[in-house]
This record gives structure tokens, sequence and C-alpha cells, in this order.
């Protein structure tokens, strides 16, 4: 088998395990509720937390940042040049955050991106968890605590494995975050 059709197969791979929503399927499957239509209407951890229970709202954040990693370490993990967890990573998040060929568009994709960072700059990752947890329980605000876990994991990372493909590539996941963030709850009042 061929190194190219192994990139292809982790592409397509992470495109598809991008666009499948757990938060709407745990959500429906557990409380018969529909998460969109209630509070900020994203399927993602945070509102599951606010809206459905601290229990599946922390299930879902670990589910997502299992699906991000999915995509990016196991190649990491292989050996492969790093601009291949790179493109995963960016077709993950595509499939995630953007709307699907079933019809439905993702959250933020905050959790999913912190898993591909955990592929991609592993020890950055790391090292990143215990101030963004502390900065979780000053602030109580997970867009903070995503932020937080962003900067850290890339400047982290540099530091680290002074990898410019994947250090780049965490940026620009994070700034996608941030994009999605914004245009998502531009209407609506999440204080």
């Amino acid at each position: 088998m061929s190194f190219d059709y192994i990139y292809f197969v982790f592409w397509i791979g992470s495109y598809i395990l991008g666009s499948i929503s757990f938060g709407d399927i745990v959500v429906n499957k557990f409380t018969n509720k529909n998460i969109r239509t209630l509070g900020t209407l994203n399927p993602g951890a945070s509102n599951i937390y606010s809206e459905i229970s601290p229990r599946f709202g922390v299930a879902i954040f670990f589910i997502d940042i299992l699906k991000g990693s999915i995509s990016t370490l196991p190649i990491v993990l292989l050996g492969y040049p790093s601009w291949i967890s790179a493109i995963s990573m960016g077709l993950l998040l595509l499939g995630h955050m953007v709307k699907t060929p079933w019809g439905k568009y993702g959250g933020t994709g905050m959790a999913t991106a912190m898993g591909a960072g955990v592929g991609l700059l592993p020890l950055g990752a790391l090292v990143a968890v215990l101030p963004s947890f502390i900065v979780l329980l000053i602030t109580k605000r997970p867009s903070f605590t995503g932020a937080a876990a962003f900067l850290l994991s890339i400047i982290g990372g540099w530091l680290i494995y002074q990898d410019l493909i994947s250090t780049i590539s965490l940026l620009i996941g994070a700034s996608a975050v941030l994009v999605k963030y914004q245009s998502q709850y531009k209407e609506i009042d999440i204080n």
C-alpha cells in the first residue's frame, strides 16, 4: 500500500470523524432532548454542561478531545511528516465546523481542535493542562479556558518541538475556533 493512499485515508477519515456530532448523538440518545434548541443552540460540551448536566458536558468534552486526537496523534506516532497531521486537523475542523453532507453544522470546535493539538504538539498540550484548569477555576468561562489552553499549547509546543508546521497549524486551528465562536454567538448573549 502506498503512503499516498494512507494519507488519503487519514484525511477522508478525519473529515468524516469531524462531521459526526457526538453532542447531538449522546444528548438525543440518553435524554431524548435536542441540544440545538437549548441554551446557545451549540451541540458542544459547554452548552450540554449548562443545559443538560455537568456529567454529559464533561463526557462530550472528552469525546471531542479524543475525536481531535484520533485525527492527528496516530500520524505523529507513526513518524509521518507533520504536514500530514496538519492537513488531517484542517479536514477534521472543516467537517466539524462547516455544514456537513448530513445537513448539520457542528459546534465551535474548541475541544476538537484541542484534541488535534494533542496530536500535533503533545508535550505542549500537556504543559497547558494545569494552567488552563486554573483559568477555568478562576474565571468559570470555558471560552477563556480554551483561549489559555491554545495559547499555552502553541507557545509550549514551539519551545519544545520547534516544529513550524505543527505550531502554525495549531495557531490556524485556534483562530478558526475563534472565528466560529464569534460568528456563532454574535447574536446570543452568552454572559
